[in-house]
This record gives C-alpha cells, sequence and structure tokens, in this order.
C-alpha cells in the first residue's frame, strides 16, 4: 500500500498571520505604519475608501492555508478589487493633505508586492516562535543570504553569520531586511556548527559595525536612523515582533483571568523582565502594568483585577510624554498599591497617589468588556492644580480620598 506524504500547513506562520485579523488598518502610504506596528495589523497602501483590505486579508489567508502560489492569490482577486474599483491608476484623495493625487491601485505588480511581503513577514513570525522554543537546544541564528546576481551587497556581507538567538543584533538584521529580500535566519545547535565548519563553511561569530543613514519620512517629517543595506521601514525584527506581541496578548489575558493572589506576582514579574524594556521601546500587544486592588473594583462595580497598558497607548505615551522613564512605568503598581485619591469621570476611573515632593502620580483607565481587566489611557505626574481640574468636572465621582483635610 502506497503511502503519500501531504505538506503540512505552516501552522506558526498561519498563527502569526491570523494574529493580525483584529486591526485591519486602512492607509494612504506606506510611511504611514512604520516597523514594528506590522507586527500587529494588516494593511495595504491606497486601500482607504475602497472596503478592499478585508477581501485581500482574506484572499492571503487562504492562499497562506491552502499553499497557494502568487498567481492563484492574483486571479481569485483581481475580480472582486475590479468590481470596487481598486485597479489601474486613478486620483484618489490624500487624507493628509486633502488633494487629488495620481496613485497606482491594484495591479498585477502590486499583488505580487502585497503576496511577497505578508508571506516573507508570516514566515519571518512563524520561525521566530520555533527559535523561542528550541532555543535551549539550538541556541544558535545564522544569517543565509541567496549568493547571486540579485542578492544585496549588504546582504551578501553577512552569510554565514552566527550569533546567539537573544542577540540584540538580530531586533534589526532579521530577514526580510527589505522589499523582495530573499534572506533567511536559520537556527543552529553547536553540533550543527561544527558539522557546517568541517564542511567548509566560514562562518562568523562577531556582528558587523553598522554604519547609518538618515531617513526622513515625507508624510511626518520624521528621521530615522537606518542601517546601510536595510530598507526603510524594515529595520526591526517581523518575526520577533509578532511573537513578543502575541505573548504579551496571551499573558494578559490570563493574568486578567488569574485569582487575585497571583496577579501581583505575575505583574511584578512582567515588569522587572526585558521584554517589559523591549515593549517600552518597540510597544506590541498589550503589557499588564497595575493590580487592581478589591476595594477599587468593588467600588466601580466590576471584577476588575489588572490594568493592562496596549500598544497603542504606549506609543501615545512615547510621543506625548517623552520625559517619562523606565523606572516611572515600573512604578504603575506603586499608585493603587496605596491610592490617595480614586474617582470615576464618565467611564474611566483616576487611581492617584500624592508623592513627597508635591506632585500626583496617576492612572486612568477604561475596564474592558469582561469587566475583568481595565485599559491604561493615560499614565502621568501631575500638580494640585491638574488635579482640581479634573476633580471640577461635571459629573465626577469621588470614590476615595485620603487626603488630609
Amino acid at each position: 500500500m502506497a503511502v503519500v506524504l501531504e505538506p503540512l500547513p505552516p501552522r506558526d506562520a498561519i498563527a502569526a498571520f491570523g494574529a493580525r485579523h483584529a486591526d485591519l488598518r486602512e492607509s494612504f502610504s506606506y510611511l504611514d505604519i512604520w516597523q514594528e506596528e506590522h507586527a500587529t495589523m494588516f494593511t495595504v497602501a491606497k486601500s482607504a475608501g475602497f472596503d478592499i483590505l478585508k477581501d485581500i486579508y482574506d484572499g492571503f489567508e487562504r492562499a497562506l492555508k491552502e499553499g497557494q502560489t502568487p498567481r492563484d492569490f492574483a486571479r481569485q482577486l483581481r475580480p472582486v478589487l475590479e468590481q470596487k474599483g481598486w485597479w489601474g491608476k486613478k486620483l484618489v484623495e490624500d487624507p493628509l493633505t486633502g488633494d487629488l493625487v495620481p496613485a497606482q491601485l491594484g495591479s498585477a505588480r502590486r499583488l505580487q508586492t502585497i503576496f511577497d511581503a505578508n508571506m516573507r513577514v508570516s514566515y519571518a513570525a512563524g520561525h521566530w516562535a520555533g527559535f523561542e522554543r528550541n532555543k535551549r537546544s539550538r541556541p544558535y541564528l545564522r544569517y543565509v543570504a541567496i549568493l547571486d546576481d540579485r542578492t544585496r551587497p549588504a546582504h551578501r556581507a553577512r552569510h554565514n553569520l552566527v550569533l546567539p538567538v537573544d542577540h540584540p543584533y538580530w531586533d534589526m538584521w532579521a530577514p526580510p531586511c527589505g522589499w523582495n529580500c530573499r534572506c533567511t535566519l536559520q537556527s543552529l545547535s553547536q553540533r550543527d556548527i561544527d558539522r557546517l565548519r568541517a564542511e567548509g563553511e566560514d562562518l562568523r561569530f562577531e556582528a558587523p559595525e553598522d554604519t547609518f543613514r538618515n531617513f526622513v519620512n515625507r508624510r511626518t517629517g520624521e528621521i530615522t536612523r537606518v542601517p546601510d543595506g536595510i530598507d526603510p521601514g524594515w529595520a526591526y525584527n517581523p518575526g520577533k515582533a509578532s511573537y513578543e506581541a502575541r505573548v504579551n496578548q496571551a499573558l494578559s489575558e490570563k493574568i486578567a483571568d488569574a485569582p487575585p493572589e497571583f496577579v501581583a506576582a505575575a505583574v511584578q514579574e512582567r515588569l522587572s523582565s526585558g521584554a517589559f524594556d523591549r515593549f517600552l521601546r518597540n510597544p506590541q500587544g498589550s503589557m499588564p502594568v497595575m493590580p487592581i486592588p478589591a476595594e477599587i473594583s468593588d467600588a466601580v462595580g466590576g471584577n476588575l483585577r489588572v490594568a493592562l497598558l496596549s500598544a497603542e497607548t504606549m506609543a501615545k505615551q512615547l510621543r506625548n510624554h517623552p520625559e517619562l522613564t523606565a523606572e516611572d512605568y515600573r512604578a504603575i503598581p506603586s499608585i493603587a498599591a496605596a491610592p490617595t485619591l480614586v474617582f470615576q469621570d464618565r467611564q474611566r476611573t483616576f487611581v492617584l497617589v500624592k508623592l513627597g515632593d508635591g506632585r500626583w502620580r496617576y492612572v486612568a483607565m477604561k475596564a474592558t468588556r469582561s469587566a475583568k481587566a481595565a485599559f491604561v489611557t493615560s499614565f502621568r505626574y501631575a500638580s494640585d492644580a491638574n488635579i482640581e481640574r479634573l476633580l471640577n468636572r461635571d459629573g465626577v465621582k469621588l470614590i476615595l480620598d485620603r487626603r488630609e483635610t
């Protein structure tokens, strides 16, 4: 009896891509959404106003699960995109300026680019999940370039670079490192390294020193330092970003369901971890940052156990309050541990503590639908005058007041 071997679907890649389903975001330019943001959301440039984003997402997800080719992907999508008017060159409105500008919408070439970029990023995310699972037995990664006449010189120069999985060099130099980049990472054990060297491979174990160039985002005016050899917008680790986003999100959900006695320890573990430092630099997923005591939870009418800091709010914090340090964020649990003041303003709950230097440290949060957790909407320091303005708003309900009279 003949045995027929069926290829298995790339489960890690499918899981990584599926995690982006919750955030389908229309955009006008690829410059509007930058680097790590792509790890947890899905977008297509010039998609705004055409209602085609879910069609493309569903089409790619089907291609990934069924092992389809770029031609299959394009053949199935083109009739839908043409029917909705997203095909060929047209004048479209730039939401940033309000101007009508000529733009290339759907085309065979664009669908090829969409397919290629999402396929490589999804596989990179899937591979990184495997690297993390197996790093005790396979603690090294090898940069592997396709050595032909299409290979970028900087990528060729990194072929056979071997570094530990946790080496910070992979935070930027993790394929794909640009549009149409075909490089990959390969996990290795010490036995693999010995075998490759015996076979004559010239492995190198020291990361080369990078040189950088300035890149100006013409949409925002922001200037970014980009390593030479990496395309702008690709100087991050797509696999690691996706993996950590999913881990952070999963841990946040588990902590929200945990018995209260375990919440404080779990929050403290996350805040003291290297994952929290990376979250502060490149926010992905959600991070538990504050246990919510029963006296606050009961007062606001829920079963709140933990406050979560989302990637979106963390990105807003970085823009609006760049003065806050990692130690400031690690001090968030102390606010609810001994609050000086707690009040509600409509759907938000404010938890505040008065510091010895006269300042206030406070968190504003809003309960999730499950009422087991709350999302932080703001974290900052404030003066007495700031707090008085908050308290004088219409509809404010005072829950706890330990101020000295």
